[in-house]
Formats: C-alpha cells, sequence, structure tokens
C-alpha cells in the first residue's frame, strides 16, 4: 500500500470507536478521528468497499476532543475514547445501541441516555495481565501479543497498581513458568492474584518472604495457581475472596465471573429489578446465573428463583451465596449449559433474567422461551450487536421491547451495556 496522504473529513464513529468517512465514495475507518474533524490520513488496507487509514494529522479539530490522560493511550488500544469529553461518549454508546437495534434488530424503539458514571476512572475491579521475557508486566496491545507495559492504568486503582509493580519487580528474578496473571480488587480494597498455568507451590511464603510481606501490607489476601485444565491451588492467603453487591456480601473464587465495575453493578441490577417489577409471587428463572450476583438480587422480591450457569466455581459460589444471604430455600442453581438444562425444568417462568456472554443467547435459548412465554423478559446485554439479533427474534416470537436502557459499565472503552424489558404481547 503506498503512503499517499489524503484529506478525509469523519462523519461518525462506529461501534468500534473509529471515526468513518468516505474517500470517493469507499467507506474509510480511521482510528481516533472524531465526527466533525477533518484530518489528512494515509491508507494502508484495502478492500472493493471498504479501506483503513491511519490519522496523520487533523486539519479541523473538534470541541469534543480531549488530551488523553493516559500515557500509553496510542499504543495500547484497551480504551478507545479517551480522547474525547465523557458525555460525549456516553451518547455514542446510545447511538451505538440504538443503530444496533435498528438496522439488525429491525426495531423502531427508544433508546434512553446511557447511564453514566460521576468518576468515570478506577473503576476495574479485574486486570489480566501478560510478562515480557525481561519480567516485565502489561497489557497485549489490541488485536495483537504487542505486550504494552505502563506506569499507571488509569482504569484500576492505585493498590492495584502497586499491586502490579511489586509482582513485576520479584518477576524480574526469575520463575519463567508466569507468563499471564490476574489481579482481582474487592470494594474493602483487598485483592487477589491468580497465576495461570502455575499450580505449583513455588512461589511459597517460606521462600519469598519479602514479596509476600509487601503484598499483604498492601491489601492483597490470596495467591493463587491454576493449571491448564483450571484446577486451583491456593499458594497463600486466605482462600475466601468476598464482595459487596446491594449490600449483599458474595464469596467469588477465581475463576468466576463477576462484573468489572463494582459501582455500576449496582446501577445496572437495580435497573433490572424495577423492570422486573417483582411482587413475591412470581417464579423467576436467571440464566447464565455467575456467582448468583443477580439471582439472590431477585430472590429478594420474588416467590422462587432458578439459576443456571456453566461454569462450576461459578455454581459452588452461587450455592455458598444463597446460605450466606438466607435464600436457601427459594434459590435454586443448576449447573450446565443454559441450552441444555432449561429444556429439562418443568415449571412455568413468570420472569426471566439473562445476562449471556457476548455471543448472545443460544438457538435453543430463544427457541425455548418463545415455547414457555414467560410474561416478562429482561435481557441484559454486553453487545449491541447480538442484542439486536436476539430482539428481533423475540418480537418476532410475540413479545414487545417495552424499554431500553444502556448503562456505561466500561468508561472509555467502546464498550456498553444494556438492559431491555420485554412484554409478551396479548393477542
Amino acid at each position: 500500500m503506498n503512503d499517499k496522504k489524503l484529506e478525509l473529513e469523519c462523519l461518525r464513529l462506529i461501534s468500534d470507536g473509529s471515526g468513518i468517512g468516505y474517500i470517493n465514495g469507499i467507506a474509510t475507518f480511521v482510528t481516533g478521528l472524531l465526527p466533525g474533524e477533518t484530518g489528512v490520513v494515509a491508507v494502508y488496507e484495502a478492500k472493493k468497499k471498504w479501506q483503513r487509514a491511519r490519522l496523520q494529522s487533523i486539519i479541523k479539530s473538534s470541541p469534543e476532543r480531549i488530551i488523553p490522560p493516559c500515557t500509553v493511550f496510542s499504543g495500547c488500544g484497551g480504551c478507545q475514547l479517551q480522547h474525547m469529553t465523557y458525555e460525549e461518549t456516553l451518547i455514542w454508546k446510545q447511538r451505538w445501541v440504538e443503530d444496533a437495534l435498528s438496522r439488525i434488530g429491525k426495531l423502531k424503539v427508544t433508546v434512553k441516555p446511557t447511564i453514566g458514571m460521576e468518576h468515570p476512572w478506577r473503576y476495574r475491579n479485574k486486570a489480566r495481565l501478560h510478562r515480557e521475557s525481561t519480567g516485565k508486566l502489561g497489557y497485549f496491545k489490541e488485536r495483537s501479543k504487542t505486550l504494552i507495559h505502563f506506569e499507571d492504568c488509569l482504569l484500576i486503582s492505585e493498590r492495584m497498581n502497586r499491586w502490579i509493580r511489586l509482582t513485576e519487580e520479584f518477576l524480574t528474578k526469575g520463575y519463567p513458568e508466569i507468563h499471564t496473571l490476574t489481579f482481582r480488587e474487592n470494594d474493602k480494597g483487598e485483592g487477589l492474584l491468580l497465576l495461570e498455568g502455575v499450580p505449583t507451590k513455588a512461589l511459597s511464603e517460606e521462600e519469598n518472604p519479602d514479596l509476600f510481606e509487601a503484598l499483604s501490607r498492601e491489601g492483597l489476601r490470596s495467591v493463587w495457581g491454576s493449571d491448564s485444565e483450571g484446577n486451583l491451588v491456593l499458594i497463600w492467603g486466605e482462600e475466601m475472596f468476598n464482595q459487596t453487591i446491594l449490600d449483599m456480601p458474595f464469596d467469588v473464587s477465581p475463576l468466576s465471573f463477576l462484573q468489572v465495575n463494582s459501582k455500576q453493578t449496582d446501577v445496572l441490577y437495580a435497573h433490572v429489578l424495577a423492570e422486573a417489577a417483582l411482587t413475591r409471587a412470581e417464579t423467576v428463572w436467571d440464566l447464565y446465573s455467575g456467582i448468583g450476583t443477580l439471582t439472590l438480587a431477585l430472590a429478594r422480591e420474588a416467590k422462587k428463583v432458578t439459576g443456571i450457569e456453566e461454569n462450576p466455581y461459578a455454581v459452588e459460589d452461587a450455592i455458598q451465596n444463597a446460605a450466606k444471604n438466607n435464600a436457601i430455600g427459594h434459590v435454586e442453581f443448576l449447573k450446565g449449559k443454559v441450552e441444555s438444562r432449561m429444556m429439562k425444568i418443568e415449571e412455568q417462568p413468570d420472569v426471566v433474567v439473562l445476562d449471556p456472554p457476548r455471543a448472545g443467547m443460544h438457538p435453543e435459548v430463544v427457541k425455548r422461551l418463545l415455547e414457555l412465554k414467560p410474561q416478562r423478559i429482561i435481557y441484559v446485554s454486553c453487545d449491541p450487536g447480538t442484542l439486536g439479533r436476539d430482539l428481533r427474534l423475540l418480537s418476532q416470537g410475540g413479545y414487545r421491547v417495552e424499554s431500553v436502557q444502556p448503562v456505561d459499565m466500561f468508561p472509555w472503552t467502546q464498550h456498553v451495556e444494556t438492559v431491555v424489558c420485554l412484554n409478551r404481547k396479548h393477542s
């Protein structure tokens, strides 16, 4: 591809955060260019109907442009929108949901303004890092295996950044078998470290007293190892890791899923509960239930709740969490794939809540829901595209979309969570 420089006016943002404009009628995608801006770009990938270009310079700047506070923003790729005012990122996330539901879902619905954060920094309770041969830790650059080292990631707490620096300093001395590490932090500032693919107790406190003393002093409470099959070994510290959600305590295993933004999780779940409008008389299903966070919140207002989850560690956590929150008796957790387990339940749900992975609902799940005909479905989605696809199927099967509420769980990134309430149409 030649290095010919071309001028491009950005018309809008697409859902990965890139700007789009047209050169000789060809859609041209440019990372870093904002709507209303004109820039000099160089095309590096050309197809018949579209092309990608790199931003060389900005001729006309948008009033929504700001200086990204992160020093590695341009190289990392983990955040896509730090060059834009926060208020404008919320507007574009609303538009992306609108576009997906209209274009893919074929739906004419009103999408409410995105619920943002008052302080949209230091919100992540989890960070997955990779290691260079030198011992340096960092994130993989978007769509590559290039490691981006950072001194201070602004999406995680200052405390978690210190855990990373302490561990990184230790890893420069050896332990080449350690390649991937995951840190977690709860609402009390306590931490957990998971060493992926390292089930041994090589990192014993006896052999490395200085490291464990330093980590403990900074609030880290446990270090775990996991082998390639996912078997866990407690290397050091406390077995239980706790997180509070909607004033309820939860135990979280190192391999269990938990929403990464604790503050916005409360906002998200409160909205789900409001849309579910339970009266303590309903039978509720919570599909893709994880460690039971939303299941147990629903159980406080329902007659019975059944959670279905594939991850065995999460199911074990969920059962313990039900006991911890005195919900035994009207809460049940089933282990297995949602599309398999829901076929074997004979009871009729009044309300179904689901929070599927990015791929959305399995076709068999959609089919079964349309057979069961629950009065209300609350769909929590992390991908507007698959949400649009699934809502189209549900609307064709007799459901009406009542409300669509985006929630910003991942400030400064392209990602948006959406809560949709559907009611069954009465013939």
